[in-house]
């Protein structure tokens, strides 16, 4: 393995923040930008299907971590920062797209007898939300977000946070869901 590829993401982000600006700061911010091209990449093509939008997206992406780095505070790790970045960014596409589409009247309709089932749900997500934040440690939480709110799939998962690869993210997934079942039987 070579030096550059074994530099951790932090130490390329100090080295990027404090030397920003010149030929050290911006070799530093590119090879860790670089590191998560293909995975922005990803997640946007999963959002769009369109090979083009996608590139576009993730361009944008890792324009605007590149840009905002100095806003990085560090309570996260930086991959976690640049895939809220990314989220943000596949939510903006995809609530433009919705603003053209034609309004369709029986949705309303439909949804209004729906309110009662929609509550209910929520009613669940939210006890779901707090066991998961009572009993599940942060690479659990961020798992079980990945896979169940971003449909993540598990092999993409055991890249981006970084596991194992002989159980992955499947061993700590596996574990999230019983921790959160046992604690929703005992509520």
């Amino acid at each position: 393995m070579s030096e550059r590829a074994s530099t951790p993401d932090r130490e390329l982000l100090e080295r990027a923040r404090a030397h920003a600006g010149t030929p050290t700061g911006r070799a530093a911010a590119g090879e860790l930008l670089l590191r998560y091209r293909r995975a922005v990449y990803l997640w946007c093509f999963r959002y769009v299907r369109d090979h083009e939008r996608a590139l576009d997206m993730a361009q944008d992406v890792l324009l605007a971590a590149y840009q905002r780095m100095g806003e990085f505070e560090g309570r996260a790790a930086f991959s976690s920062w640049l895939f809220v970045i990314a989220r943000n960014r596949c939510f903006n596409e995809m609530r433009n797209d919705s603003r053209r589409e034609e309004v369709d009247l029986e949705s309303f309709e439909s949804e209004e007898a729906s309110i009662e089932e929609r509550i209910e749900q929520e009613i669940q997500s939210r006890r779901l939300t707090e066991a998961a934040a009572r009993v599940l440690d942060t690479v659990e939480q961020r798992a079980i977000w990945l896979r169940y709110s971003e449909h993540m799939p598990v092999d993409e998962i055991t890249v981006l946070l970084k596991l194992d690869q002989k159980t992955g993210a499947r061993a700590v997934l596996q574990r999230a869901r019983r921790k959160l079942r046992s604690a929703l039987e005992e509520a």
